[in-house]
């Protein structure tokens, strides 16, 4: 997603727009694993699979210190950023996990395993 100039375009126009975003990580691992390539980013070394499609992106881009200064806020801010969502939204999920486990142990402690049925 980062590495394709049309997908970091769109990125920038919709944050610039006030549009919503968050970002789907399958773990914290992924990110670990990327965090330093994200960080390098640069919209001049961006890829698409024609090369007039570059061109006609960059040429929409007067600033290209500043935008890829705006692409680390839009990916890293601590508050806004997409990084940010996404670890709310992980942070979220896990405390709904940890309320489903707390249910079942008000329900009994060992109600789920009681009720367990193995096909």
């Amino acid at each position: 997603l980062f590495s394709r100039a049309w997908c970091v375009g769109e990125l920038a126009e919709a944050r610039r727009m006030g549009m919503p975003q968050a970002l789907q990580l399958r773990s914290g691992d992924d990110l670990m694993r990327h965090e330093a390539k994200l960080r390098g980013l640069q919209v001049e070394e961006m890829k698409a699979t024609r090369p007039e499609d570059i061109e006609a992106i960059l040429a929409k881009i007067p600033d290209k210190t500043a935008f890829n200064a705006a692409l680390q806020v839009l990916i890293f801010d601590d508050r806004s950023g997409l990084l940010a969502a996404w670890r709310e939204r992980d942070a979220e999920k896990q405390m709904g996990t940890i309320g489903r486990i707390m249910r079942w142990q008000a329900a009994g402690g060992d109600a789920i395993w009681r009720n367990w049925v193995i096909a």
